[in-house]
């Protein structure tokens, strides 16, 4: 029986053959979730693992910020959160704010854990790293958009070139962020 108020969405997902990445453009894990339970039954045997890393990207965060010292390639931007590990959960938020570094501190001291940290890569690529090792908010900046103005062509053309820049400066990106929390971690 067809269905009369059928939802179509699409979702862009990519696979790095090269640096065996495969990344999905989803803003809740649910759709990540629903990608990856398609692509299993798609594809026999289903060659993909979760990333885990030796360090929590929260202590990490937590860490770069109580330095005031991001790791290399990166630099610290404007938008923070950091979360109380007791059972008040207080939470602390710096939205399109400086972040005061001796305040932060304070709150670091007082037993909050940075959950959300807003980073630049290479003066390329800006975006947001949760605790949940998830790159939210990812956004090419104006040296890789500067790169495809010159381009004008279809709407195919102009999607090819851009994943084209995003991809190339993705896997580096990737793999310095993945040293910057310590290496993989393989879980046996």
């Amino acid at each position: 029986m067809p269905r009369a108020f059928s939802i179509h969405r699409d979702t862009k997902i990519w696979i790095d053959t090269k640096n065996l990445w495969l990344v999905v453009d989803a803003a809740s894990a649910a759709t990540g979730d629903e990608v990856m339970g398609l692509l299993a039954k798609s594809l026999d045997p289903f060659p993909v693992l979760p990333l885990y890393t030796e360090l929590s990207p929260a202590a990490a965060m937590t860490a770069w910020l109580a330095e005031d010292e991001a790791p290399a390639n990166f630099s610290i931007d404007q938008d923070t959160e950091l979360r109380s590990t007791s059972e008040s959960r207080a939470v602390v938020r710096y939205v399109r704010q400086s972040i005061d570094i001796d305040e932060v501190r304070k709150h670091i001291e007082s037993g909050k854990q940075c959950t959300r940290l807003a980073l630049t890569w290479n003066d390329k690529i800006s975006f947001v790293l949760t605790d949940g090792l998830e790159v939210k908010r990812l956004a090419p900046l104006d040296v890789l958009k500067d790169q495809n103005d010159a381009l004008s062509g279809d709407d195919a053309e102009l999607f090819n070139s851009d994943m084209t820049l995003m991809t190339a400066e993705l896997a580096p990106m990737l793999n310095d962020l993945i040293e910057a929390l310590g290496g993989e971690k393989v879980v046996i």
